[in-house]
């Protein structure tokens, strides 16, 4: 693992254009942001002083509030895979702003979500890449939903430019285990990851002219 069908795993974890990059597919973000509104999320919020001050100052909507409990651990996976060498360029940091709003229908507003992005960085600063994807991996491993849907953000990032790179392939083979997902799931999810691809590439907006 990966295996998925054998056709392209494994793949690099390691981006390369910002086109590559922007391969979490449309269909990808649909499916996971469907199964977190259909399971929920626990309803305490994510211990940090940035959001407290937010919800304090009615800065918050109890829409987004629900939109950012659900989506918090996945979207700190996605930056954190990003980040390989530390920090995000603007254009990947626009790169997980859309996904977010994909994934939380775009209920959270632009102000929160630079929010987010600057809590993560500087977990990232004090704890390292790793660490982070760890500690994730501790809050979110009984949650099905949530563990699945952090590893399948983080494969389709890694896997964006469908380059080889062991050292990121070791990674994801890691995440799964933090993540708690058995071989043979993860294998599943990876394949419809490359189910996701080839039916957004077949979409007649993403066809070569005739």
């Amino acid at each position: 693992m990966p295996g998925g069908r054998g056709s392209r795993f494994p793949f690099t974890a390691r981006p390369g254009s910002l086109a590559d990059l922007v391969k979490l597919k449309t269909r990808t973000i649909a499916r996971l942001r469907d199964a977190l509104l259909q399971s929920g999320r626990r309803p305490s919020m994510v211990a940090s002083s940035a959001y407290e001050t937010l919800t304090r100052e009615g800065m918050l909507s109890t829409e987004e509030v629900g939109a950012l409990n659900r989506v918090d651990p996945l979207a700190e996976t996605m930056f954190l895979m990003m980040a390989a060498d530390g920090k995000l360029t603007s254009e990947e940091h626009d790169a997980v702003r859309g996904a977010i709003r994909g994934l939380t229908d775009n209920a959270l507003r632009t102000g929160t979500i630079n929010v987010m992005l600057e809590n993560y960085q500087r977990r990232l600063e004090a704890d390292g890449r790793e660490e982070r994807l760890h500690q994730i991996a501790e809050t979110i491993s009984e949650e099905a939903s949530e563990a699945e849907g952090a590893f399948a953000l983080a494969a389709a990032i890694a896997f964006a430019d469908d380059d080889i790179a062991e050292e990121e392939n070791a990674l994801i083979n890691q995440l799964a285990e933090w993540f708690g997902i058995e071989p043979e799931r993860s294998r599943q999810i990876l394949d419809q990851l490359e189910d996701d691809d080839e039916a957004d590439d077949d979409t007649p907006t993403n066809r070569p002219p005739a």
